[in-house]
């Protein structure tokens, strides 16, 4: 299943921010309930990330865009409420990643320079996002001038580079549909383009988006809109195919069409431990959101009820958690299995690694985006009499004393290169004196790096 959870479309009219509507909030009260209520079910859907696609977002007709620097801001001083003002977490990891993809896919991206302000396409539906409720990061990507299909393949692109990197994805289409509905419109009046929106509005609600895909282009044109673009890298997230759709509301009493919908929701039939089914490869993935769950919500996530391979086995595990520029972050592990199986015991111990490593102080949710994660799947140990079979390369050591002392290092660690080496640093983690008996067992291994992140070596 994809990796997004969630995607739904917003209208950007700025006269539905109350600041700045005043009076005339009244005329867009359906249109107001309707944005609360999609952005009410995109924050219960718990995505890791919001992904904003504005029309509005800086242009560049050959290539797709996306805001760049770690900060996201704006406020609506152009349109009389400087007050109202926005400073939100971009998600720089996501953004190189989805970058990446597209290059690789011969669909350029241009990253617009740190620091620009936000469109009021992005910030419309941002203001009703941050009123849910939502605190982490949003990212915003931009239309491009090329062909459509090309933007429904920069919507997949998106979807692999969120798969790639665990995370769950909500997608909001922002947009607005016919300019041309009365006299007095904003892009002139059209006796046909009630009919564009009409398309759009049945299309929804019936799920069938090759209704969209099929309107006719002289409607397209003649209507004034600038929702069809948002909505082709919507539904190209979504693997081109709609679930659960729902039109909350659609009315245009300024000439301007304003629909609110929900493209597909996967929260509300599936629990979040369902959404993927969790193999081996997927492990470092897993203990990435068990510490996102925690750090930002304070809440255990749930086990995963479809594993496959090694994930569904029973054996110790080590979660190690390191910076992009190498420095180790936390690492706890067990050698033997304390939980029913090995997905269990990386969200135990991806948990105990961020939060309770003793060398470290707990990871902190603004840091989360630049750590990566490993998982080390243990074999069960086994007793060696002769330090000649031991290889720190190959196999991880425990050595243990009589009164119940014991302590482990991991195979091939930088810097560990002899198994005297590997020997003293294992005495040494558990206080052991160099003199003092020991037993010694050796065990082996499978290391599982996440994807798409700088690679990080295990360490204890």
């Amino acid at each position: 299943m994809s990796a997004v959870v969630f995607a739904g479309v917003s209208p950007h009219p700025p006269i539905i921010v109350p600041e700045i509507g005043g009076q005339h909030l009244k005329d867009v009260e359906a249109t107001v309930r309707g944005v609360q209520e999609m952005m009410r079910r995109l924050v219960a859907a718990r995505p890791d990330v919001v992904v904003i696609i504005s029309p509005h977002a800086p242009l560049d007709p050959r290539s797709f865009s996306a805001y760049s620097g770690p900060r996201l801001r704006g406020d609506f001083w152009d349109f009389g409420a400087p007050q109202v003002e926005f400073d939100v977490p971009n998600h720089v990891v996501l953004l190189s990643r989805l970058a990446a993809i597209a290059h690789e896919r011969g669909l350029p991206m241009w990253l617009v320079p740190a620091g620009r302000r936000l469109d009021h396409g992005t910030m419309v539906p941002l203001y009703y996002l941050l009123q849910a409720g939502w605190r982490s990061s949003v990212m915003v990507v931009g239309l491009s001038l090329r062909p459509f299909e090309d933007h429904i393949r920069f919507g997949e692109c998106l979807a692999e580079a969120a798969a790639q990197l665990g995370l769950r994805l909500a997608i909001c289409a922002s947009g607005d549909m016919s300019h041309r509905l009365k006299p007095g419109a904003p892009a002139g009046y059209h006796p046909e383009a009630h009919r564009y929106d009409e398309v759009i509005v049945e299309a929804i609600r019936a799920g069938d988006f090759e209704r969209i895909l099929r309107i006719d282009p002289d409607l397209r044109e003649e209507a004034g809109e600038d929702i069809y673009r948002s909505l082709l890298i919507a539904y190209g997230t979504l693997g081109r195919t709609l679930h659960r759709p729902e039109v909350f509301s659609y009315e245009g009493p300024f000439g301007v069409g304003y629909m609110a919908a929900v493209l597909a929701d996967y929260s509300d039939h599936a629990s979040e431990a369902e959404l993927l089914a969790v193999g081996e490869s997927d492990l470092p993935a897993l203990a990435r959101r068990a510490v996102h769950a925690y750090v930002t919500e304070g809440r255990l996530l749930d086990p995963p009820s479809q594993l496959r391979g090694g994930a569904a086995e029973r054996a110790g595990v080590f979660v190690s958690i390191k910076t992009r520029q190498g420095q180790l972050r936390g690492c706890i592990g067990t050698i033997e299995p304390t939980q029913e199986n090995v997905a269990r015991e990386v969200i135990h111990n991806a948990i105990a690694a961020a939060t309770r490593d003793p060398r470290f102080d707990p990871v902190r949710a603004d840091e989360l985006e630049e750590l990566v994660f490993s998982v080390d799947i243990l074999s069960p140990p086994e007793p060696v009499a002769d330090p000649h079979h031991l290889d720190p390369k190959r196999y991880g050591v425990i050595v243990e004393t009589e009164d119940g002392r014991r302590g482990l290092l991991l195979p091939d660690l930088p810097g560990i290169e002899t198994v005297e080496r590997q020997l003293h640093y294992a005495r040494a983690k558990a206080g052991i004196r160099p003199d003092e008996p020991i037993q010694i067992y050796r065990f082996t291994v499978r290391r599982i790096r996440e994807q798409g992140r700088a690679a990080a070596d295990a360490e204890v």
